[in-house]
């Protein structure tokens, strides 16, 4: 069974879930305003091997780390190792989107054009939204203002 260490921060834009496996592998990051959608997530990638949510404080120094990034260090999560489940495009998608430079805006088609897959805009889109450690990240339809 997949143990999940927790921990809700406080963030200079509101309480923020961080959890990762014993490993101090990132496994989600979410608002609490998306608590529900984060549970949702969590059951979809792991319900399958099983999982438990164990209550920790500043697990691997996770916590910190990204209370660093809220202080203005923003290149601190270029570094943080992540664990997702997803198929193998997901996870391809996901990579992908740690590439975008912080603070940048790109669309859909412009990513899947990075992955060498230029007429796949429709689906990166429909997978990033699936990502429990979609963070810090901006890609938006190119007809989105």
């Amino acid at each position: 069974m997949l143990r999940l260490l927790e921990e809700k921060i406080a963030t200079p834009l509101g309480p923020l879930w961080v959890i990762c496996d014993e490993q101090f592998r990132l496994r989600a990051v979410e608002w609490e305003q998306y608590h529900d959608r984060m549970e949702q997530l969590l059951d979809i990638h792991y319900r399958h091997e099983g999982y438990e949510r164990i209550s920790s404080t500043n697990p691997g120094g996770l916590s910190d780390k990204i209370a660093d990034y809220f202080a203005g260090n923003l290149a601190v999560i270029d570094n943080l190792e992540t664990a997702t489940g997803g198929t193998p495009f997901q996870r391809e998608v996901w990579q992908a989107l740690r590439t975008i430079p912080c603070g940048q805006v790109m669309h859909y088609g412009q990513l899947a054009e990075r992955l060498g897959r230029p007429g796949a805009a429709r689906a990166v889109g429909s997978r990033e939204w699936h990502e429990p450690n979609q963070y810090c990240r901006s890609v938006s339809s190119r007809h989105r203002a």
